[in-house]
């Protein structure tokens, strides 16, 4: 789009503050009705988080849940501070961030172990946000590196999800149901194709999660693996206790992590990044697509603001209230339905800030109300397998797609076992010495004359595109 054109478009009025630009729902862009209603129904997904604290970190249910409202509010700093996304979690590494807090004993010294970690991404994402070098930095990344740290994932899921006490074991038929489901949403081309004419898989897979956690109660209960969801009326908001997390899992309740936790979480939080790194990128392109369809309203995405809300998400949790999901920058489903919406004109959505920002207040409304909440606490664990399952299935795909050579598929399969059975560290140092060893680093390709892995990706997209170009002909000939 010309630069010309640009300037003609009108961008939402703003507070200048630094390098974010503040606005206020309701005076500086306008409450979108259908993204709210989303975010209501959606918002309860957020509470399958609850067991992986309840779980792993040993805390009550009800200061899990406190927990949990901190961390949905703090979704609402993008759309207010001028980045047009919907933000979640970084959970391609909740796998890794699991087995990493396994080696801590339950109670104050795991709690230490994730402070230092939400920490050390706090520190990433504003240090990358604040000198632009995120780029540079993970194109420094071997793909095999990339690669063999997704694919550990499945790897890790499967083992915790085949001990006695796991969801999968209690309640297998829900929660492979769920999964399923939502794999077929996501990724079938027959769902694909026949959204267009079957209105219901049209409507499930613009809801992500939601159906597949509906459907996996369902079954539950039916199946009696579940309980039946108790609906409380009573008192409607719950105030998140700010007491007891302070006096319990705050930085100041738990004390500073030593030096040496610090030390061990370094290998993890570079991890965290790198995979985070991806949505920054994915939210550039989506935004850019959406600002292509429209001709009234200029976007401005910038991506070192992006890292810097990630940041101070990061930074505020990991003091008051940790998280073991982390706070990444972008729910790529969610922002999809939105910016697809917004593509439709003026008359559907006004802006995308106000779209995005509309799902976001509206989630962290029905993570307050309790009847909400009661009614989805039976399907908050399978609710979690499910996430995890489905995040092994996706980090296994993605991570076959960053090996370009048989190399490459080479380091990241036993990089991938030394990540899932010793831990990130030993696997970045047996990942880098691999590719040293095996000059598979970009810069000793370029000396050997070998397709570096950008040639491989461009070679890649060329013939993607032949086989688009050649499946639209058929179809037509067709």
């Amino acid at each position: 789009m010309s630069a010309r054109n640009l300037t003609n478009k009108k961008e939402l009025p703003y507070i200048p503050l630094g390098p974010f630009q503040w606005r206020i729902p309701g005076i500086h862009y306008r409450i979108e009705k259908v993204e709210f209603f989303q975010g209501i129904i959606l918002g309860a997904t957020a509470l399958s988080s609850i067991p992986y604290m309840t779980d792993c970190l040993g805390l009550p249910y009800e200061l899990a849940w406190s927990c949990v409202i901190i961390e949905v509010f703090l979704y609402m700093l993008h759309g207010w501070l001028g980045d047009p996304v919907v933000p979640g979690w970084i959970t391609p590494t909740l796998p890794f961030t699991l087995v990493f807090l396994e080696g801590f004993e339950q109670g104050p010294e795991r709690i230490q172990a994730l402070i230092a970690v939400q920490l050390l991404v706090a520190f990433l994402f504003i240090f990358m946000g604040i000198t632009k070098l995120a780029d540079r930095f993970v194109r420094l990344v071997p793909a095999s590196v990339k690669g063999g740290i997704l694919l550990a994932a499945p790897i890790t899921v499967i083992q915790g999800q085949l001990a006695e006490d796991s969801q999968l074991m209690i309640a297998p038929v829900a929660t492979l149901v769920g999964t399923f489901l939502l794999a077929f949403l996501s990724f079938s081309p027959f769902c694909e194709k026949k959204r267009k004419t079957i209105k219901i898989l049209d409507v499930m897979a613009k809801y992500g999660n939601l159906f597949p956690y509906l459907l996996a109660m369902l079954i539950g209960i039916l199946l009696k693996e579940l309980s039946y969801p108790e609906l409380e009326l009573g008192t409607i908001i719950r105030i998140p206790d700010f007491g007891e997390i302070f006096n319990t899992v705050s930085f100041f309740a738990v004390g500073v992590p030593s030096l040496s936790v610090f030390l061990k979480a370094i290998p993890l939080a570079l991890i965290c990044y790198v995979l985070a790194f991806g949505d920054f990128v994915t939210s550039e392109t989506l935004v850019k697509e959406a600002q292509e369809s429209r001709d009234d309203e200029y976007i401005d995405f910038n991506s070192s603001r992006s890292n810097l809300i990630s940041g101070l998400r990061n930074l505020i949790l990991g003091i008051f209230a940790p998280f073991p999901p982390l706070s990444g920058p972008l729910w790529v489903g969610m922002t999809v339905s939105v910016a697809m919406r917004y593509r439709e004109g003026e008359k559907a959505m006004k802006s995308l800030i106000g779209g995005m920002s509309s799902f976001r207040m509206a989630t962290f409304l029905s993570v307050i109300l309790i009847p909400i909440v009661s009614f989805m606490k039976p399907i908050m664990g399978v609710g979690s397998a499910i996430t995890l399952l489905f995040q092994a299935y996706v980090c296994a795909r993605i991570g076959m797609e960053y090996c370009k050579s048989n190399t490459d598929k080479s380091i990241a399969g036993v990089m991938a076992a030394v990540l899932a059975f010793k831990g990130s560290g030993w696997a970045l140092l047996v990942g880098i010495l691999m590719n040293l060893a095996l000059s598979n680093m970009d810069f000793q390709k370029k000396k050997l004359g070998v397709p570096t892995t950008e040639e491989l990706e461009a070679i890649d997209q060329e013939r993607d595109g032949k086989i688009k170009e050649l499946t639209c002909q058929k179809s037509l000939d067709v």
